[in-house]
């Protein structure tokens, strides 16, 4: 286990513990006592002391030690972590693969997706992200019959839908493009640098879009979409969107308005829940939902 899952593993056992915190020898039971960490072996308290700082500085996470609760550690800005989307899926994700590694007996009882992109390249795209390096890639599109090799400027990484994606300025046609990590077949870092832009934050580029497709031409606009049944249920637990709020609702129906741009994307999401969710506005779009429903009604009708 790397250093940095340790620390991971501190934060969960510190943030699970709420205000009340853990003294260090309550902390150290519960290390000692899991072995796919510790080794069985302590942690001493010079080594705590140093990732509490190392914590700090790379999560943005303050463990405090409370002495006149005697000397019990807590973390003073849990809100850290629960609105730092990254920091959280950390989180969830190292809570998930503990609970999985302690319980590989229950293997055949247990199905998880697969996120091949995730081993494609991953590291080396974010060691070139994290010195603002220029990587050359070979990047074979599904649209294209041969991979092409050019560099680019990685700005972020974003997970969509069980694939890795990477935004990055294409050099050679100087524009902003996503790439799926899935068909970069190589990269290599340069030795060019770029700058990246003072005012860039990956969260506000991609705020206005459902998922992954850009498209500079279509602007933002407001959505209101009424699920059935069921669905609404699950719009409520799983928002489509960082916009979505409930305006209204009936029997067996509730509307929800969304604040996006209306990309390809999103109208695939919308088809995909089928007769759940009707478009109600605006008019272009149900426009365009009635197109790919009757183009769908042709290549079944016969049936």
């Amino acid at each position: 286990m790397t250093v940095f899952e340790k620390y991971v593993w501190v934060l969960n056992t510190l943030y699970r513990a709420g205000d009340h915190g853990m003294s260090l020898r309550e902390l150290n039971g519960k290390w000692v006592a899991d072995d796919t960490v510790s080794g069985g072996q302590p942690l001493p308290r010079q080594t705590f002391d140093r990732w509490k700082r190392d914590i700090l500085m790379i999560f943005g996470v303050d463990i405090e030690c409370q002495r006149r609760c005697g000397y019990r550690y807590r973390i003073s800005n849990p809100e850290a972590l629960r609105s730092g989307e990254l920091n959280r899926w950390l989180l969830d994700t190292y809570t998930t693969a503990t609970a999985l590694s302690q319980n590989l007996s229950l293997s055949g009882r247990i199905i998880a997706e697969d996120i091949p992109s995730s081993r494609n390249f991953l590291p080396e795209i974010m060691s070139a992200m994290k010195s603002n390096r220029v990587v050359d890639i070979t990047y074979k599109g599904f649209e294209f019959g041969r991979p092409y090799t050019f560099a680019v400027e990685p700005y972020c990484l974003k997970m969509f839908q069980r694939r890795w994606y990477m935004l990055a300025r294409n050099v050679g046609k100087s524009e902003m493009r996503i790439y799926g990590l899935d068909r970069i077949e190589a990269v290599t870092e340069t030795g060019s640098s770029f700058r990246l832009p003072d005012d860039f934050d990956a969260k506000s580029y991609f705020m206005t879009y459902f998922g992954v497709v850009l498209d500079s031409e279509a602007k933002p606009e407001r959505v209101v979409v009424r699920a059935y049944g069921q669905h609404r249920h699950y719009m409520r637990s799983l928002p489509l969107h960082q916009s979505q709020r409930e305006i209204g609702s009936g029997p067996g129906y509730a509307d929800f308005e969304l604040y996006l741009c209306v990309t390809y994307d999103f109208v695939m999401e919308l088809l995909r829940a089928g007769g759940m969710i009707e478009v109600i506005s605006p008019a272009a779009l149900r426009h365009e939902m009635h197109q790919w429903v009757a183009e769908m009604w042709k290549m079944y009708e016969n049936d």
